[in-house]
């Protein structure tokens, strides 16, 4: 498969095109089995597809979008978003999956004034004609994760998620595709996906923008 920037490289080599600037590094990548060596028969995701390196850029993006309500910048990250999604969901997850996304706990909602990640998986979702839906909810307040170690990152969200009644329903026998933005130890993916196996989901994927951990 030709990739359409290595032939924009080579156009612009030989005719001397300028090269538009890439702002983000892709990785494209299903960092699944590096989180199995690291978790174990704990680890409970099916797929951990990555968009894009964590690069001092992308933070300087994310932060713009996430914290300071520039929702414009839902069309640097989408595109790519839709990528991954292309190049990992459409083949390993099933036509009918749900999406969805990390909640916010209702201080920080408050406080932002919206999830920056709902927007992204409910446009995805009506992109690519999904059904997306809140399934679940956070139950009690948690430290920011990026502050903590790892194993204090395990102990800070455990038994902070649940699942919404009305919809447990809906995800019994479905895979189940959350977008979030950022990966690094894993232990929000993977206590979110432990409640959703709980509450009959088939598989648990997961669709992020970018890791902060080493590559493998």
């Amino acid at each position: 498969m030709v990739h359409l920037d290595r032939i924009v490289s080579f156009l612009s080599h030989v005719f001397l095109i300028p090269e538009k600037p890439r702002l983000f590094q892709e990785l494209f990548i299903d960092k699944n089995l590096y989180y199995l060596e690291q978790m174990g028969e704990f680890w409970e995701l099916d797929g951990t597809f990555v968009a894009l390196k964590y690069t001092p850029d992308f933070k300087k993006e994310l932060e713009a979008y996430k914290y300071y309500s520039q929702k414009h910048k839902k069309s640097l990250f989408f595109p790519i978003l839709q990528n991954c999604f292309d190049v990992f969901c459409l083949e390993n997850t099933d036509r009918d999956a749900i999406i969805t996304t990390v909640p916010l706990h209702i201080f920080s909602y408050i406080k932002r004034g919206y999830n920056h990640s709902e927007i992204l998986a409910d446009h995805l979702a009506v992109s690519n004609d999904l059904l997306f839906l809140n399934i679940l909810k956070k139950t009690r307040f948690t430290k920011h994760q990026a502050k903590l170690s790892k194993s204090h990152r395990l102990r800070n969200v455990k038994n902070s998620f649940s699942v919404r009644k009305k919809y447990i329903s809906s995800i019994i026998g479905k895979d189940v595709i959350i977008v979030d933005d950022v990966i690094s130890t894993g232990s929000t993916a993977n206590e979110c996906a432990k409640i959703l196996r709980e509450a009959g989901a088939k598989r648990v994927f997961w669709l992020f923008l970018a890791t902060s951990e080493h590559i493998s």
